[in-house]
């Protein structure tokens, strides 16, 4: 089952490509330049967290127990991206109402950080209490549709506050709002990943039954 976790992950390297990647070289001028940051500090990221998701259905499909540190690993890497969704919903909020020339003074401050921080430690203590060892998968799905809705929304308000600021001619905002715009299309994608590798994995079963 070790494979099926690496060819979920590697899916959503490709998937998350396939469709930033071109956004990123078509809509905005500097993408080429946005390139090489974006696997060299983001990709990784949503990888790891990726894989940290697919730790608990790995365990319930190779019928392992499921160990107390996994839980909470789980729990804390699924509120991560959660936390960093609403930092872009705000900022992109934010920006599209006010504009950056009357909010900059206040947006672009160490402090904004606190609410995604405070927002992180809540989902994962929401997301942890969720967990039922009678029902573990309920966890993990849990946690990947609150992903998507979170990213939905943010995109939401993400692209249409990118199309105001540039209309604006803004210094700052046009990038921010471009890259709230590919977070949330990444988050959406990572939330795909433990359902395909389930369905994967009721295959793989399904065809040892039919051998059997």
């Amino acid at each position: 089952m070790k494979r099926w976790v690496l060819l979920v992950v590697g899916l959503y390297v490709v998937s998350v490509s396939v469709l930033v990647v071109p956004i990123v070289l078509f809509f905005y001028k500097d993408g080429i330049d946005i390139i090489p940051l974006l696997y060299t500090y983001i990709i990784p990221v949503l990888i790891l967290i990726q894989t940290v998701l697919l730790l608990i259905p790995f365990n319930i499909v190779t019928e392992r127990p499921i160990k107390h540190r996994k839980v909470i690993t789980s729990a804390i890497m699924g509120a991560f991206p959660m936390g960093f969704l609403v930092l872009m919903f705000i900022i992109s909020a934010v920006l599209m109402v006010w504009g950056e020339n009357t909010s900059a003074e206040y947006l672009y401050r160490w402090w904004l950080f606190i609410v995604p921080a405070v927002c992180w430690i809540s989902w994962a203590v929401i997301f942890y209490k969720n967990y039922s060892n009678d029902n573990p998968k309920a966890f993990t799905a849990t946690i990947t549709r609150w992903l998507l809705r979170g990213s939905i929304l943010e995109l939401i308000v993400a692209i249409p506050s990118h199309i105001i600021s540039r209309n604006r001619n803004e210094c700052c905002a046009p990038p921010i709002t471009f890259f709230g715009i590919i977070t949330g299309i990444s988050i959406a994608l990572m939330s795909f990943g433990p359902g395909l590798f389930f369905l994967y994995a009721k295959k793989v079963k399904d065809k040892k039954i039919t051998r059997g």
